[in-house]
């Protein structure tokens, strides 16, 4: 898991987004944490702009992945993730 989490840090996620989804929904827990590990920062950030205080910050960033967690089913994979 740790070089992956790497690469998914030091390059763009685009690409092993679908791979780490269907992974997941396969069974695969540990794909689910690369897939927040790798964009959770950037949305925190995204939000903490708008928000201008860290602890309010981070809980939208957790309840927007925990949106994306209840949803992952209904995924349509001819999609970009990111959007």
């Amino acid at each position: 898991m740790l070089d992956l989490c790497y690469l998914c840090y030091k390059y763009d996620m685009n690409g092993i987004e679908n791979d780490l989804i269907k992974k997941y929904l396969a069974g695969d827990e540990e794909s689910l944490e690369i897939l927040f590990r790798g964009y959770f920062k950037q949305i925190y950030n995204f939000i903490y702009r708008y928000v201008g205080n860290a602890a309010d910050a981070e809980d939208i960033a957790q309840e927007a992945f925990i949106k994306v967690w209840r949803n992952l089913k209904k995924f349509d994979e001819r999609k970009n993730f990111k959007t």
